[in-house]
């Protein structure tokens, strides 16, 4: 697929780095530029390029307007409505989004998050790894339903070199990656030169 070119984005292939990528079922890819110009690109099935939305924000300082990103990181498809929708997190705007498949903002689902970094849908609920100490869970009508993991050590939050005798179980230092089990149990993967999974069982 390349760097999309055809966008006019980009000056060379490698401003364009992306952190997420997710498919519709009828093949449809989109594709998060977090750390390059923050564009969110949308391709065909056959890895066509279709268009671009979203990009970076007028102010050099978060959290970007609304309907602009700063650091798209995280995406999920969202099919609890009757039209598959984007969960956009918007990382350094502390925000989880909403976008159509057209590219256009829908509503924002929550703001003054700590750095959504990554979603994913089961049933009628969102689970959002905050990469400072946090799992956030969404429920149908998106407000928030439970947080999880919560850190109270801020020094402790987006630590990559944490040292594993300073884990703490049951509690979440630096969530990147988050899915549902078959079970509907929260898998948390976390940002760590030592490489950390969690899991948090539903109540039952």
């Amino acid at each position: 697929m390349g760097y999309p070119q055809a966008s006019g984005v980009y000056a060379k292939a490698d401003e364009f780095n992306p952190t997420n990528m997710v498919a519709l079922p009828d093949g449809t890819i989109f594709v998060a530029d977090g750390y390059g110009k923050n564009y969110i690109h949308k391709f065909d099935r056959d890895r066509k390029y279709v268009k671009s939305f979203g990009g970076p924000g007028a102010s050099p300082t978060p959290p970007a307007e609304d309907g602009k990103f700063n650091r798209c990181h995280g995406l999920a498809v969202d099919r609890r409505g009757p039209k598959p929708l984007l969960i956009v997190c918007n990382r350094e705007s502390g925000r989880v989004e909403q976008w159509d498949t057209d590219g256009n903002l829908v509503k924002i689902l929550q703001r003054d998050l700590r750095m959504p970094a990554a979603a994913d849908v089961a049933g009628e609920y969102v689970a959002i790894a905050e990469l400072q100490g946090r799992v956030t869970i969404l429920g149908k009508d998106n407000s928030i339903a439970a947080q999880i993991g919560d850190n109270p050590m801020a020094s402790q939050r987006a630590n990559f070199g944490l040292e594993p005798a300073q884990w703490t179980e049951g509690i979440c230092n630096s969530p990147h990656g988050i899915a549902f089990d078959h079970s509907g149990n929260v898998i948390v993967s976390e940002w760590s030169k030592f490489g950390r999974l969690q899991k948090f069982a539903v109540a039952r």
